[in-house]
C-alpha cells in the first residue's frame, strides 16, 4: 500500500501567516511613525510661540494695560528717542542678567540705527531686578545716574563688565567707583542711590513686569505682544514693523 503524495498546504499556510504578520507589523510602526511626528509637531509648534505672545483681542484687560504701558516723558532720562515715536518698545531687564547683555551689545545697536535714529521708535527701561540682592544694588546705581543725566552711560558700563551673578563683586563701593570712572558727581550720586523713591522705582517697575505678564528677562512689550528672551534681531524687527503697519 503506497502513502499518498505529501501536500503544499502547510506550507501555504505558514507563508501567508508570515505574511499577515508583516502586515500587522508594518502597520504598527506606521502608526508609532505618526505619533510620533505628530508629538513633534506639537512640541515645535509650542516651542515657537514661547518667544511672545500672538496679538490679543480687545477685550484682553492684559492686552489693554499693555498698550498703555509708554510712558513717554520728555527729558525721561530711561528713554531712548522721541516722545512722539509710534511705537514704544518697554524693556525690563537685570543688570545680572546674561542674555540682557547678550540683547544689549548684539540688537539694541542695530535698533537704535533701524528705529530710534529715524524718529520711528522709542525705548523705554524698566527695572526687573529679579536675580538677587546684587541686581537690586546696581538698579539703584543705574538710577541715581540717571538723576545726572548718565543712565545709559551706567547702564552701557555695567553690561560691558559684568560680573557673575552675586559673587559679591557688586558691592556699594564698587559702583560709586564706576561713578567716579564716568565722571559724576559721587557724593550726589551716594545720595541719590540711597533715596527711597528710587528704591520704590525699582520695585515699582517689576511689580508692573509682573502684570503685564513678565516672568523673566529680558522681557519686551512692543503694542500690546510680550516678547521674551534676547531673541534674533529678525524677530524684533517683526514685531515692531508689526506694531509700526498696525498704528498706519
Amino acid at each position: 500500500m503506497t502513502s499518498p503524495p505529501p501536500t503544499d498546504q502547510p506550507v501555504e499556510q505558514d507563508r501567508e501567516h508570515r505574511g499577515r504578520r508583516r502586515l500587522l507589523l508594518g502597520a504598527a510602526v506606521t502608526l508609532v511613525v505618526l505619533a510620533v511626528l505628530a508629538v513633534v509637531a506639537v512640541t515645535s509648534g509650542r516651542s515657537a510661540s514661547s518667544s511672545g505672545t500672538p496679538a490679543a483681542s480687545a477685550g484682553d484687560p492684559v492686552a489693554q494695560a499693555r498698550l498703555a504701558v509708554a510712558r513717554r516723558q520728555p527729558g525721561d532720562p530711561l528713554a531712548l528717542g522721541s516722545p512722539t515715536a509710534p511705537v514704544v518698545v518697554s524693556e525690563w531687564g537685570d543688570f545680572q542678567c546674561p542674555f540682557c547683555r547678550l540683547y544689549t551689545t548684539n540688537t539694541q545697536p542695530a535698533l537704535l540705527r533701524r528705529y530710534v535714529d529715524s524718529g520711528a521708535v522709542r525705548i523705554e527701561w524698566h527695572d526687573f531686578a529679579y536675580l538677587g540682592p546684587e541686581s537690586v544694588l546696581e538698579a539703584k546705581a543705574a538710577r541715581a545716574a540717571g538723576r545726572q543725566g548718565r543712565f545709559w552711560d551706567f547702564h552701557a558700563a555695567l553690561y560691558r563688565d559684568q560680573p557673575p551673578e552675586n559673587r559679591g563683586q557688586v558691592t556699594p563701593a564698587s559702583l560709586s567707583a564706576l561713578a567716579g570712572r564716568l565722571g559724576l558727581d559721587v557724593p550726589r550720586f551716594e545720595h541719590d542711590e540711597a533715596d527711597p523713591a528710587i528704591a520704590r522705582a525699582v520695585t515699582d517697575d517689576q511689580q508692573l513686569g509682573s502684570r503685564l505678564g513678565v516672568g523673566g528677562v529680558p522681557s519686551f512689550v512692543i503694542g500690546d505682544q510680550l516678547l521674551f528672551g534676547a531673541q534674533p534681531l529678525a524677530t524684533f524687527q517683526q514685531a515692531i514693523d508689526g506694531a509700526l503697519a498696525a498704528r498706519r
